[in-house]
């Protein structure tokens, strides 16, 4: 088990978000914004991963409020973030 707690949680329609996130948490996710952004410093389009631990992971905890139990919320297990430069951006219309 992490000693962090960074989860991701969407609604059962999938459109909202929800991050539970303390200190450390926030730390392990800035490291990895940190590494893609040093990566598009040097012109590269990088990405990163968090899995949980039920997907053979260990950098997302399974957690969420007892609330979004109920309103039938969904558990994230695989965080994907990419990182594209301006070029890359304006080729692709994002």
């Amino acid at each position: 088990m992490k000693d962090y707690l960074l989860s991701f949680v969407t609604s059962k329609e999938g459109n909202v978000l929800y991050i539970h996130v303390d200190q450390a948490g926030l730390d392990e996710l800035g490291r990895i914004v940190q590494k893609l952004r040093l990566g598009l410093e040097g012109g590269q389009c990088e990405h990163g991963h968090l899995f949980s631990e039920d997907w053979g992971g260990d950098g997302l905890t399974t957690s969420m409020l007892e609330q979004e139990i109920n309103d039938d919320c969904t558990q994230v297990h695989h965080v994907k973030l990419y990182a594209w430069t301006n070029e890359w951006k304006e080729k692709h219309k994002l």
